[in-house]
Parts: structure tokens; C-alpha cells; sequence
């Protein structure tokens, strides 16, 4: 068995691109090309579809990926049974942005960490398009993004949770009922996320909808300053719940109201087509879902 070509073949795969692979292997983009086309010939199979922007699997490519990622697996534990080791640390690698960040991840890392203390963790906070490029280049094993985001070749996307779409209020705005409708936000000034954000995109899609203008007072770079400027009195925000759950009573003092038939903003997981999920991936994502199905 030829375990460099295996490396290539794994590597390419998960990059999409021979260049990018050579990098990430210390090779020439030539000598990585030649071990492809020696493992297709081994295994008279086309295992790659080139492109002028990359390569992608091909079904029997993807089919063959999982049990190469293994036998490199079993070579790795193999040396480092004979005391030769060659892997790093334990280690999950996970992209999100600014909602999940602040009180999710936290709580769902702390129990992850819990029952795996050996583990490593890092996270990546950002917009999705620059985990969206972490994940192609393998930087991290998962990305946690809007689910509205489309999805380049090489990836694939799942379902992840749904969270309810709160308004954020200064003290006093709204006395009354805890759920506010849709119209009572005809005319009102919003602190929003700067444009880009996908959840600012759901926002002003479901308020287009309904012929309600989005009017922003403010726009911001995360849900922490949304916060401090509407406790400010400089507007109203509409925020995914799941941002803020738990959090009852903190400084700067805001109100919290549901809004009535907003629609929920859908998050989901992307992985790289084809690569299996390590353990500590779907532990982390079994336990994500977990917490976030817990009352706030």
C-alpha cells in the first residue's frame, strides 16, 4: 500500500485542489498529481472530477475516501504504538459566528470537556464565508453557520437546530404581553448586524414580506454590541433567541419579547463531503443539540 498516494488522495479530498494539498503536504503540485494518477491506475478508477476551480469526488472517489482516511488512521496508530508518534494532540476544530458563540458553545463544550478532558478544542469565530473557507481548506472539521447559506461543491449540509427570533427592547418600551406581533415593528428604529450577516439577511426577508421597512438605526458587528445599544435606548433588535438564552437579568438591562409568527432562523452543520465524522465531532454535535433543545 502506498501511504503517500493515500495522503494525496485524502488530502486533495478534503482540500479540492491539488495546489492547496501540495502546500499542506510539503510536495510539489506535479509529484501530488503523479500519485493520483498512480492510485487510479492501481485501482482502475477515476477517483476526481477536475475542474477549472478544483477538483471534486467522484461517487466512487467518495465511496473510497472513509476507508483510506481509516488505513491512515491505522498506519498513524500503528507508529505511534511502536513509539514513533506522529499525531498531535486530541483535537476538535469548530467554525461559528457570534450567536452560537456566545452561550451555546460555551455550555455544550464545557460537557463535552466533561466527560473527554483529553480533549482539545478550538474554536473559530467569523462570518460564514470565511468558515465556509476554513472547512474547505481543513482547517476546522465543522462549521456551524445559517443554514440559508449556499453550499459549495466539496461540502455538504445538514440540519443543526432552529431558533425562535426574540426582540430585544430598552426598559419600559412595551408594556403588555410577553409576545409582540409583527407589526410593532412598523416605523421603529433597529439596531442590526452589519450588512453581510445571514441572520440580517433572514430579518430583512421576513420583514419584506410583510411590507414592513427595515429601517437601521445602527448597525453593529455582533449580538454583545446589539445589546449595549439598545439598552441605550437607540432602538429595538430582532435577535435569534437561541443568542441570548440564559441570560436574564445581565448588564446592560434589555427586555426580551418573543415576536409572534417570526420565523425561525435555521442553523446548520457543514462537513466535508465524503470525509467521516471523528468521534468527537458527533459528540460535540449530539451534544449541541442537546443543550440547545434546553429551556433558557
Amino acid at each position: 500500500m502506498d501511504l503517500d498516494a493515500l495522503r494525496a488522495f485524502v488530502s486533495v479530498a478534503r482540500l479540492g485542489h491539488v495546489g492547496r494539498a501540495a502546500v499542506r503536504l510539503g510536495r510539489t503540485q506535479p509529484s501530488v498529481s503523479a500519485r493520483l494518477a498512480r492510485l487510479e491506475a492501481a485501482w482502475d478508477t477515476r477517483l476526481f472530477r477536475r475542474h477549472a476551480r478544483g477538483m471534486t469526488l467522484t461517487p466512487e472517489g467518495a465511496r473510497l475516501l472513509p476507508l483510506a482516511e481509516a488505513v491512515l488512521r491505522g498506519a498513524d496508530a500503528l507508529e505511534e504504538a511502536a513509539g514513533a508518534p506522529v499525531r498531535g494532540p486530541r483535537e476538535l476544530r469548530v467554525g461559528a459566528g457570534d450567536a452560537l458563540g456566545r452561550a451555546l458553545l460555551p455550555r455544550t463544550i464545557a460537557r463535552l470537556l466533561g466527560s473527554d478532558p483529553g480533549l482539545e478544542v478550538r474554536l473559530v469565530e467569523g462570518p460564514a464565508p470565511r468558515l465556509i473557507r476554513a472547512l474547505q481548506e481543513a482547517d476546522i472539521d465543522v462549521a456551524l453557520v445559517v443554514a440559508s447559506e449556499s453550499v459549495p461543491a466539496g461540502l455538504e449540509s445538514a440540519p443543526l437546530l432552529e431558533s425562535p427570533v426574540d426582540l430585544l427592547l430598552p426598559p419600559g418600551t412595551a408594556p403588555g404581553p410577553r409576545a409582540l406581533p409583527l407589526p410593532f415593528l412598523r416605523q421603529k428604529p433597529l439596531v442590526l448586524l452589519q450588512p453581510g450577516s445571514a441572520f440580517r439577511r433572514h430579518v430583512e426577508g421576513v420583514l419584506a414580506r410583510e411590507g414592513i421597512q427595515a429601517h437601521a438605526t445602527v448597525e453593529v458587528g455582533n449580538f454583545s454590541l446589539v445589546r449595549r445599544f439598545v439598552a441605550a435606548g437607540l432602538g429595538v433588535a430582532p435577535v435569534p433567541a437561541v443568542a441570548f438564552a440564559g441570560e436574564a437579568g445581565r448588564a446592560p438591562r434589555v427586555e426580551v419579547r418573543r415576536l409572534r409568527a417570526f420565523p425561525p432562523v435555521v442553523y446548520a452543520r457543514l462537513v466535508r463531503a465524503g470525509a467521516p465524522l471523528g468521534t468527537p465531532v458527533r459528540q460535540f454535535l449530539e451534544l449541541l443539540q442537546r443543550e440547545a433543545r434546553r429551556p433558557g
